[in-house]
């Protein structure tokens, strides 16, 4: 298993105990996974903040 897909794992878990939040993941997103596993983790297509 590699690191983002462990990384996948654990926010998905953390999201399902509600220790997470979708926002929460959403700032990983770029980091630790891209925006494919975050649709997988939440089920919503992930929407990068606009620049204000």
């Amino acid at each position: 298993m590699d690191m983002m897909s462990m990384f996948e794992s654990l926010y998905q878990y953390l999201l399902s105990v509600n220790v997470y939040t979708k926002a929460t993941i959403a700032g990983y997103v770029g980091k630790t996974i891209d925006e494919a596993a975050y649709k997988r983790i939440t089920g919503d297509d992930y929407v990068a903040p606009s620049a204000s």
